[in-house]
């Protein structure tokens, strides 16, 4: 692989590599992302963009030595962690250039996530895109990546069926609370977080005809207006009303961004004594989780986590399988015309520097013209000549940019090496430009 030139990288873990107990380890809390890009720019990584989502938690690199930047990232996960890089490394998957890029598009069109086809995780990555533009970690190669993957997913939600019909993270969990809990309509359940994860649960708790829903917030006003804008009645408190409220229902669901578990086993102990006999449901689809995990030992307790839902999103698998190859046909094609613009990128200078050193001497040259033997022609017949100057100056240079741009696409076969191109192209370079 040539490391002369920027490339691009991703490091992490997914719901197929890692456990969510391992998972949870190196994700972070909303108000720490600026102390993480300034990690990021500590460690010379490059640009870099940092995801993290209920199924994964991946770095994005571009970088001159992508190497030592993996390295880099490497060590973030340390210290994140807390953990040894050995303690890890069999969960970790790092992917290169066309490989890497492969990922991404396949991230972001849903072909890699527990749910096929489903629709959350362009708005996540878009998310984790703009935090890593606002903390100034963004620049020229996974801007252009990212939009091309946004081109990708695009392309793949309207030409395909892999989207038809889709089924998500939270239409699973609240379908699983419904098959948990029979006589549905006579149940009580708590959602805890009215995030955009806890938004879905609710619409579909509602559709499924829950008996009543209590959603718990950092803010009152807006779980209530979220249960206003989907037409769905439901009472909403604070986050600290949890105990208080947790002693009525039958289902808790939760989907919090915090550092702590909101549902502790000491708590769901006290609930569960003053409730005989009344088992409770727990699905926590957050990571990091929202519930203790000792919880699921205590009496009239079932706990499911985010992972648990993956039998019941591989019964959808089969049914998505062909669409899913139609769709990663869009996903090459948009992968060949990343790495297009890339190897082209790599000879502009040396393009731009040509260009300019022509237009500097066609400027040069028709002004010392108009002074002496073109100054009788009027405005009209001058601006014709230099149009056809211009039109010259185009063709002649067509061919030497042409095969500058061929050698740079041919550079990563087996006759061409990268050394070889650099002769060329200063060879050509030398040849237009003064030195």
């Amino acid at each position: 692989m040539d490391r002369s030139l920027s490339d691009v990288a991703v490091i992490g873990f997914n719901h197929k590599s890692a456990s969510v107990e391992r998972r949870e380890c190196f994700s972070i809390h909303a108000d720490k992302y600026a102390e993480l890009y300034n990690g990021i720019k500590e460690k010379n990584i490059g640009e870099a963009v940092y995801l993290v989502t209920c199924n994964r938690v991946e770095t994005y690199i571009a970088s001159p030595s992508v190497d030592a930047g993996v390295d880099a990232v490497i060590r973030l996960y340390e210290e994140l962690s807390g953990l040894k890089y050995d303690d890890f490394k069999d969960n970790l998957y790092i992917k290169y250039s066309r490989d890497a890029v492969s990922h991404i598009m396949s991230v972001i069109s849903s072909l890699d996530s527990m749910v096929l086809g489903e629709t959350e995780i362009v708005g996540q990555m878009k998310d984790a895109f703009s935090k890593a533009v606002f903390n100034e970690s963004v620049g020229t190669l996974l801007n252009k990546l990212f939009h091309q993957a946004f081109k990708a997913a695009k392309q793949v939600r309207n030409e395909t069926e892999i989207s038809k019909n889709p089924i998500s993270i939270a239409f699973i969990a609240a379908d699983m609370a419904r098959t948990a809990c029979p006589d549905f309509d006579s149940k009580k359940a708590l959602l805890i977080g009215a995030g955009q994860m806890g938004r879905l649960v609710l619409k579909y708790l509602a559709k499924y005809g829950i008996g009543e829903i209590i959603i718990a917030n950092r803010s009152v006003h807006n779980a209530e207006h979220i249960a206003e804008e989907l037409n769905i009645a439901a009472k909403a408190v604070l986050l600290d009303e949890i105990y208080e409220v947790a002693n009525d229902v039958d289902i808790v669901v939760t989907s919090v961004s915090a550092p702590h578990y909101m549902v502790t086993s000491e708590m769901l102990r006290k609930v569960m004594a003053a409730r005989p006999n009344h088992p409770l449901v727990l699905i926590d689809i957050a990571v990091p989780r929202n519930i203790e995990p000792s919880a699921a030992e205590i009496e009239g307790v079932r706990l499911y986590n985010i992972d648990s839902l993956k039998e019941i999103a591989d019964d959808n698998l089969q049914s998505r399988l062909s669409e899913a190859r139609i769709a990663e046909e869009y996903i090459n094609e948009n992968v060949d015309e990343f790495f297009e613009w890339k190897d082209e990128l790599s000879v502009t200078p040396v393009i731009t520097s040509i260009q300019n050193r022509f237009e500097e001497i066609r400027c040069m040259e028709l002004e010392r013209y108009r002074k002496k033997k073109l100054k009788h022609l009027s405005v009209e017949d001058f601006a014709v000549v230099e149009e056809l100057t211009k039109q010259i100056m185009t063709k002649t240079l067509h061919n030497p940019i042409m095969n500058l741009k061929k050698q740079r696409l041919s550079a990563d076969s087996d006759s061409i090496d990268i050394e070889s191109l650099k002769r060329k192209t200063r060879f050509i370079e030398e040849i237009f430009t003064e030195r």
